[in-house]
């Protein structure tokens, strides 16, 4: 490597996560100045985490970068497509083989010996066959892109609304005019810490679901509970906290840690408890509860309670604190409107999503067929 002149590194990513940029540095910024050239099409294998699945093919836009011998640079041959390969790479069979290809007393420094590796045998089908495969499953590929290009601009359009509909910023015509209320939380909700953990001990907790679950901050992801990651309780023992249960329309606070973890109860939640580490706002009405479940997700809301929080080494909450959080709240009305477009708009991210979903799990499908040979291709002579 010239020292004055300019070369594109990349890496691969784990879990088959692709070929990507790692940046362009100057010759004598380079460690390892023996480097190989690397082209569109090619199949890299990382030596030191292809246990891990980093493997992949060269983008267009990245031929032209450089790798160092850390990386093993496959070219295709008249035996084998390496789009075909690309996909192959997902087997079992073929993660298998580059695991017993590497030595190393730790899975986390194994080292592939590509000597190795080109000993196993795989059964492959003749190469018109390997191309019309990977052309098949290279149209699931695009229609998941496009569909997780929706599923963004769902979201991200989602985003634009909160800030102008949650700040009043944007008004529907019959409500222009109408001044929004500023409040504190505490104004609008019945706060509660949950129990403390003299009252329910780590040791009545259990993971059959068929108990009440124990709601604690880990289940407070994106403003919903997470019931898969909670813990229960016997229903016996939940009379006992009869207080703290938790009812349709509750907010949800992290008392401590990630103080801007929050989420709404709804109906489908089922019987629950506030958990050791959480704190309860109970609004007025659902309706407003459904709206301020809406607001809690907002920057300001989020930014406000990690800077309220107190604690050095662990921010924490308590009811005074989120009790003085300072809202802004339209009629009821203007509320129920605002969350019906969030319900829209939710409704349609959860239908883009639905489709990935199962467009993975058809291709995940199709591929255990083609890539074994259980299902055949027909090519055209």
């Amino acid at each position: 490597m010239v020292d004055d002149e300019e070369y594109k590194l990349v890496t691969v990513k784990r879990a088959r996560g692709g070929v990507v940029d790692r940046g362009s540095f100057l010759g004598r910024d380079v460690l390892v100045k023996s480097q190989y050239l690397i082209e569109p099409g090619d199949f890299l294998i990382s030596k030191r985490q292809i246990v891990h699945g980093a493997c992949g093919l060269v983008p267009d836009e990245l031929g032209g970068s450089v790798v160092s011998n850390e990386y093993a640079v496959l070219n295709g041959t008249n035996e084998i497509d390496l789009k075909f390969l690309n996909y192959l790479a997902h087997s079992i069979f073929f993660q298998q083989t580059c695991f017993h290809s590497s030595i190393g007393v730790h899975v986390e420094k194994m080292i592939f010996k590509l000597d190795r590796w080109l000993n196993f045998e795989f059964d492959l089908p003749p190469l018109p066959e390997q191309r019309k495969i990977a052309d098949i499953l290279s149209t699931w590929d695009r229609a998941i892109e496009v569909s997780e290009a929706l599923l963004s601009t769902a979201r991200t359009q989602k985003r634009a609304l909160m800030q102008s509909l949650l700040t009043g910023k944007r008004r529907f015509p019959e409500f222009e005019g109408q001044e929004w209320k500023e409040v504190r939380l505490g104004d609008v909700c019945k706060l509660q810490t949950g129990p403390f953990g003299s009252q329910l001990k780590a040791e009545e907790y259990s993971t059959h679901k068929d108990g009440v679950a124990v709601v604690m901050p880990k289940a407070l992801i994106n403003g919903s509970v997470d019931f898969s990651v909670c813990d229960f309780i016997e229903q016996e023992r939940s009379n006992d906290l009869v207080k703290h249960r938790l009812l349709v329309g509750d907010l949800l606070f992290s008392r401590r840690g990630d103080v801007a973890r929050t989420a709404l109860v709804t109906e489908a939640d089922g019987p629950c408890i506030c958990g050791t580490g959480c704190l309860r706002a109970r609004p007025s009405s659902f309706r407003l509860a459904r709206f301020l479940s809406k607001l809690l997700q907002m920057e300001f809301c989020r930014s406000w309670l990690e800077e309220n929080a107190v604690g050095q080494t662990m921010l924490n909450l308590n009811t005074k604190i989120i009790g003085a959080l300072p809202i802004q709240v339209p009629c009821e009305n203007e509320q129920e409107k605002i969350v019906a477009v969030f319900d829209d708009v939710d409704a349609q991210i959860e239908e883009h999503r639905l489709s990935i979903e199962k467009l993975r799990t058809e291709k995940k499908a199709l591929m255990q067929q083609l890539l074994t040979g259980k299902r055949r291709v027909a090519i055209n002579a």
